[in-house]
C-alpha cells in the first residue's frame, strides 16, 4: 500500500523530483568549485602528490566543479556532465582521499574515509542523474521538445 502511494506521488512529481535532485547536486558542485577558485592555493597545495603541475590539476578540477555544477542546475547537456562527474567523483575518490595510506593520525585516516566515501556516493548521484536525464523542467527538456 505504501509503496502505491509513494509510487503514485513520484509518477505526478517527477519533473520536479528531478529539478529538484540536479539543482541539489548541481549546487554543491558549483558552491565547492567557485570555493576552490576563490582558494586555489589550498587545492594546489592537495593536488601535490599528482604528476604535473599541480597548478593545472587544481585549476582543471575547480573548473570541472563549476561548469558541471552549472550544468546540473540549468539541464543543460545534463547526461555529459553527469558521466563527467561519475569519472571525477571516482578519480577524486582514488587519488585525493587514499584512507587506507594513513596510520597513526585517526583523526586524519578518518576525515579521508568520509571524503573518499562521499565522493563514492556523489559518483552514484551522477549514475543517476545519467540514467533518468534532467527532466522537461530544464534546458535539456526545452530543445528536446522543440527539436521533436
Amino acid at each position: 500500500m505504501t509503496s502505491r502511494v509513494i509510487d503514485s506521488w513520484v509518477l505526478r512529481s517527477e519533473p520536479m523530483i528531478q529539478l529538484l535532485g540536479r539543482l541539489c547536486m548541481g549546487s554543491l558542485f558549483l558552491m565547492s568549485g567557485t570555493n576552490h577558485w576563490l582558494d586555489l592555493k589550498l587545492l594546489t597545495h592537495f593536488m601535490g602528490s599528482l604528476p604535473g603541475s599541480a597548478d593545472v590539476w587544481a585549476m582543471l578540477a575547480a573548473t570541472i566543479e563549476v561548469v558541471s555544477g552549472a550544468a546540473l542546475v540549468l539541464g543543460f547537456r545534463t547526461r555529459e556532465f553527469a558521466l563527467l562527474l561519475v569519472f571525477f567523483n571516482l578519480f577524486a575518490a582514488a587519488i585525493g582521499h587514499p584512507y587506507w595510506s594513513i596510520t597513526g593520525d585517526a583523526t586524519a585516516r578518518w576525515g579521508q574515509f568520509i571524503h573518499f566515501w562521499k565522493d563514492i556516493g556523489l559518483a552514484g548521484g551522477a549514475l543517476f542523474v545519467l540514467a533518468g536525464g534532467a527532466g522537461p523542467l530544464s534546458v535539456d527538456g526545452v530543445t528536446e521538445t522543440r527539436t521533436s
